[in-house]
């Protein structure tokens, strides 16, 4: 009993560290990663049954008034609060990206946004293109008229006219967190190869390390995150 008990709070521990990096990682992209669907559908499901516990933990401490049940039961709240604020960041961060790009995730990043996050995209896009067509296609200064053009609904596939995260320029702080082993970097004097082993940070072009931020194999571990 104690064994599967152990087994199931490091199965616990393993999925908020997974969350906590996914949240991390997506501060420090520039572009919208891919969904953690699994990951976040499983920790909701954690925190609401943490939830229970503490709450039914709660009423007995009031109930019994032992100091000990009490101080137990404010540490896991403080706990569990923690765990929530991981949650909400990791999602409040996708949001803001999607309302600074939300025509860029429409037409490149639909496969990377939960359902609920394209149904948002979605309204957002529709309530800038009314706002477009009302006020800004009487404006005809060029700067108006091109965000007209972004959110028009004629022009919307246009994507010289859509604005979009600089995702080839960006320098960003990568470690490693598995050995990867050679891996072949594309410059404009060609390719190079460098030796990644675990622990190795690097500073580079996030567009040529990105891949390393996913598994090689479904369901297994990232083989790099962002700092």
């Amino acid at each position: 009993m104690e064994e599967e008990d152990d087994i199931e709070i490091n199965e616990n521990v393993k999925l908020y560290e997974t969350l906590k990096r996914a949240w991390n990682d997506e501060k420090n992209a520039p572009i919208l990663l891919k969904f953690k669907s699994t990951e976040v559908a499983d920790f909701q499901s954690l925190l609401a049954s943490r939830e229970r516990e503490i709450e039914e933990l709660e009423n007995a401490a009031n109930e019994s008034g032992d100091g000990n049940e009490m101080l137990l039961s404010a540490i896991g709240r403080e706990e569990l609060n923690r765990a929530k604020y991981v949650l909400r960041s990791y999602l409040r961060t996708r949001i803001k990206k999607i309302q600074q790009f939300p025509v860029h995730v429409l037409q490149r990043e639909q496969e990377a946004v939960s359902g609920k996050e394209l149904a948002f995209t979605k309204e957002l896009v529709k309530a800038y293109e009314v706002h477009a067509q009302s006020v800004l296609a009487n404006f005809p200064l060029k700067e108006y008229q091109s965000a007209f053009m972004e959110f028009g609904e004629e022009e919307v596939g246009e994507e010289s006219m859509v604005s979009h995260p600089n995702e080839a320029n960006k320098m960003v702080f990568i470690r490693m967190l598995e050995d990867v082993g050679e891996y072949v970097v594309g410059t404009d004097e060609g390719d190079k190869y460098t030796d990644l082993k675990k622990g190795k940070i690097l500073f580079c072009k996030f567009k040529q390390f990105k891949g390393l931020l996913e598994s090689s194999e479904e369901g297994g571990t990232p083989r790099a995150e962002l700092l």
